[in-house]
């Protein structure tokens, strides 16, 4: 792809997210917003839509851009029969999964008829917010491979504008099955939008699934880097570090990881595990309570100030058995924090094994309590490649070089759709 323009024009792009602060926001919607702020920077104009809550809905800005949370009388009844049939059926927290009996790394539970009517009532609200400002918009962009892709596609051909979806699963393509009609919006997204692939293993996912190479472009996720370096400040006592959402079990293989905890914790005593992110139920202090380790194991809750965390650990340690390319790893190899990964994708994008980290087999306990283990023994060379991840993000993915390939696909696209 060529990525010089000469006398490049201002861009004028809408996003698609499911949600932005001070809304949950995802990975894939935090990208979204460092991206904006990038592209905003680069003298061009970004402006984002999603649905609303009745708590938080309207017109407003972030950061110097406008955001529209739509709102109104058919997703305001949704939420409130969603919101009544959770209280009467809260969902049951399951923590540990059986690998050789269940599917954990897709998603394929089928996405019902209420799925199907939520996103057909948002994208009847996005084309009335966008219709008359149909002249203002180059590109539609969305970051996920979710229903948001369905819906922006339709966008796409209703207003003539050229379409760029971001894979952020490592096979949100071939779960859009799942949806309702979903072989034909996957044919439709094929024949109407180009694709971006974070990572190699989403990139040969969607090969797989019959997607032309001209229609996949490979772009990492993005990191801001810092003014300084982050100064490292590691605990008085080996401290092993996850940071992710619970909720999204089975992916994080937070199970995995706490049976490998209790390896370690044989070897290493006085050793102790931060896990620091929302879904911290009371179910979880049973099941570490189980595995008598409660001790050494604290649930932090979600944090927004994730540096102290970063700079005190030893170790980080991301077990899941799902991702695209985690921003928290990238994260926590950016400040310098020795990494154990599983070896899927964008893990296996980071870090080079045994050079900036360490790769071990996705679901499996003692090569995850091995590895963490080797960390915390040999801390020199932890330490190195601590400093070798650090040099390999910030080569690989900041968010300046990140936004520098958008802009030159934007450009291709936009000159392509002319």
């Amino acid at each position: 792809m060529n990525t010089m323009h000469p006398n490049p024009k201002p861009l004028r792009i809408a996003m698609l997210v499911q949600g932005l602060p001070p809304m949950p926001a995802g990975g894939a919607e935090m990208q979204a917003l460092k991206l904006g702020r990038q592209l905003t920077a680069r003298g061009h104009q970004v402006f984002f839509f999603m649905p609303g809550k009745a708590s938080c809905h309207g017109r407003d800005q972030i950061d110097g851009m406008v955001v529209y949370r739509l709102y109104n009388m058919g997703l305001r009844l949704f939420e409130m029969l969603a919101r009544k049939n959770k209280q009467q059926k809260p969902a049951a927290v399951k923590i540990e999964y059986d690998d050789t009996a269940e599917v954990t790394n897709k998603i394929t539970r089928k996405a019902g008829w209420p799925t199907w009517v939520y996103y057909n009532i948002f994208f009847w609200s996005s084309l009335l917010l966008l219709w008359p400002r149909r002249k203002e918009v180059d590109v539609i962009h969305t970051h996920t491979m979710e229903w948001p892709a369905i819906v922006v596609v339709r966008l796409g051909k209703w207003l003539r504008k050229p379409v760029l979806i971001k894979e952020s699963t490592m096979n949100g393509f071939e779960t859009l099955a799942r949806y309702k009609k979903g072989k034909l919006h996957q044919q439709s997204i094929i024949d109407n939008a180009q694709l971006v692939a974070m990572t190699s293993v989403i990139h040969n996912n969607l090969v797989q699934e019959g997607i032309p190479e001209s229609h996949i472009v490979d772009i990492p996720n993005g990191i801001e880097l810092p003014a300084a370096a982050p100064v490292r400040q590691p605990a008085a006592v080996p401290t092993v570090l996850f940071v992710g959402n619970l909720y999204q079990q089975p992916a994080k293989g937070i199970d995995i990881l706490l049976k490998a905890w209790v390896i370690v914790i044989r070897e290493f005593p006085s050793a102790r595990l931060q896990i620091v992110g929302d879904g911290a139920t009371p179910e979880y202090d049973t099941y570490v309570q189980s595995l008598g380790i409660q001790a050494s194991v604290s649930f932090e809750g979600r944090q927004s100030a994730l540096s102290r965390y970063y700079e005190a650990a030893h170790c980080f340690v991301l077990p899941s058995r799902r991702e695209g390319m985690s921003n928290a790893l990238m994260e926590a190899m950016l400040h310098g924090v020795p990494a154990v990964a599983t070896r899927i994708s964008g893990s296996a994008d980071l870090i080079q094994d045994g050079i900036s980290g360490l790769l071990v087999p996705s679901a499996e306990v003692q090569p995850l309590a091995q590895a963490i283990l080797h960390m915390l023994q040999y801390p020199e060379q932890a330490g190195e490649m601590g400093r070798q991840g650090a040099l390999s993000v910030a080569k690989q993915c900041s968010m300046d070089v990140v936004s520098s390939q958008y802009e030159s696909l934007y450009h291709q696209l936009t000159g392509h759709h002319s």
